[in-house]
């Protein structure tokens, strides 16, 4: 194993389902850190990515109270999330979370004043708005290409998380679904775009009987 470098961040992925390999991936991309640990509810699975990517393979435990983990990458199910994350952060570690950061805004609160109080940094997929789209469309709309934008629509279509996820139970309990799941794609584009949201109204239909 590769001698850690005290220059760069030290990442501790927790959950290393289907998301954590494009992460373990493209960690290579990025100088500034460093692929130091894993973790998962299934120790086979964690053993796996630990020997894939060169890592050491850890319980959630263990992982946080790993002095060379400064920041944890949270992979877990959304249901999971407020739980890693805030214990994430009281152990004195930065935090990334998958999306949604919490599964109600009050937990979402709760994590972002705990990061605040321990002056540590908190952040939350998705991120994709920085992307070379997201960033054309910032511009033109900054130079005023199209004028005064006065409204943004998305929409998402699909067939459903189990056609194409190898583990897609989550997507159908609390804090999974298309809006926590896929609308922060949208939104956070939206909001990049339009600004902040003022109101919200929402109505829901079911098409079929379960």
């Amino acid at each position: 194993m590769p001698a850690k470098s005290k220059e760069k961040l030290g990442i501790g992925v927790i959950g290393c389902g289907n998301i954590s390999m494009t992460y373990l991936r493209n960690a290579a991309l990025f100088g500034g850190i460093e692929l130091r640990a894993c973790a998962d509810i299934s120790a086979d699975m964690a053993a796996l990515r630990a020997k894939e990517y060169g890592i050491r393979a850890l319980g959630v435990d263990a992982l946080l109270a790993d002095p060379e983990i400064d920041l944890v990458l949270n992979l877990t199910i959304p249901a999971a999330h407020f739980d890693i994350s805030f214990s994430a952060l009281s152990a004195g570690k930065h935090v990334f979370t998958e999306k949604p950061l919490a599964t109600s805004a009050s937990d979402g609160r709760r994590l972002v004043a705990e990061a605040a109080k321990r002056g540590l940094l908190l952040g939350s997929a998705p991120d994709t708005f920085l992307g070379a789209a997201g960033r054309r469309a910032r511009r033109l709309m900054d130079e005023g290409a199209i004028g005064r934008p006065v409204t943004g629509t998305a929409f998402m279509m699909g067939r459903g998380m189990e056609h194409w996820h190898p583990n897609p139970q989550f997507y159908y309990q609390p804090g999974g679904g298309p809006v926590f799941d896929m609308g922060p794609y949208y939104l956070t584009m939206l909001v990049n775009l339009l600004g902040p949201v003022e109101r919200v109204m929402a109505m829901a239909t079911r098409g079929q009987e379960e």
